[in-house]
Order: structure tokens, then C-alpha cells, then sequence
């Protein structure tokens, strides 16, 4: 007996690739690359995935970041996208480099700064084994 899938049922897992240019603060901009969180969706449901990281050195400091995407948004081969928006954590205008590397923070008042970003989504990154398997098995 052949079982029916309809169009929205299979969400998949997966993730997408993502990059961006921070806004200019201070003289400097960062750069942003990495994937998103993975989470079980399709190009129908809305669902959104969550990113984080580090921003690439520039100015000899970098900055974390976090945030989350908008709803998916279909494309006409089946696929999807997302956008996203958000900032920076702080970080220090000047930098107090470490002995053994990175950034040293404290709890004086040094001047900060971050950076705002925005973009969407590249094509999806994986893919379930078992997805293709099964849609054929139902056909």
C-alpha cells in the first residue's frame, strides 16, 4: 500500500550558508560567514533558524554575535532563503591584547562600539539520507 505525502509534510533537516559586511564603526568594518543552526523545515512552514559566531579580525579585535532569521521564503525551485538582521555584541575601540591571544575584557569603562548587519540565506546545506529514500519508496 503506497502511502501519500503531501506538498509541506517532509521537513527535512538542514542549514544554510550565510556572509555579510558589518556596517562602519570606528574606521573599520568586520566580515561574517559561518552556518545556520539546523533545524527540521521546508520552503512552506516558516520556520526560522538561529546563527551565531565571530566575526572576522579587523582593527585587531573581533566581535560575537547572535541572532535570529526571518521565516523562510519559498523560491520557485523548490528551495528557500532567509533574511536576517541584527548587531554585534560590543566590543572595545581599542583592543588590550593578550599574552596568550584574543581580547582581555574588564570592568572599566572603556569606550565600545558594535556593528549592525544584514542579509539572507544561501542554498540549503544537507541533506537528509533517508528523505529521498522515502519519497521514492511512497511513489
Amino acid at each position: 500500500m503506497k502511502k501519500l505525502i503531501h506538498v509541506g509534510m517532509v521537513k527535512p533537516h538542514h542549514a544554510h550558508f550565510f556572509a555579510a559586511k558589518t556596517s562602519e564603526s570606528k574606521d573599520h568594518y568586520h566580515l561574517i560567514k559561518g552556518f545556520t543552526l539546523t533545524v527540521n523545515g521546508n520552503s512552506l512552514d516558516r520556520h526560522q533558524h538561529f546563527i551565531r559566531g565571530v566575526t572576522m579580525t579587523a582593527n585587531k579585535h573581533y566581535h560575537r554575535f547572535y541572532g535570529e532569521t526571518g521565516p523562510a521564503i519559498p523560491l520557485e525551485n523548490g528551495g528557500h532563503y532567509h533574511l536576517f538582521e541584527t548587531r554585534t555584541y560590543y566590543n572595545y575601540d581599542e583592543a588590550v591584547l593578550s599574552q596568550f591571544g584574543g581580547v582581555m575584557y574588564g570592568d572599566g569603562e572603556r569606550p565600545k562600539h558594535d556593528h549592525t548587519f544584514s542579509g539572507r540565506t544561501h542554498g540549503i546545506v544537507g541533506e537528509d539520507p533517508f528523505l529521498n529514500h522515502s519519497l521514492i519508496f511512497c511513489k
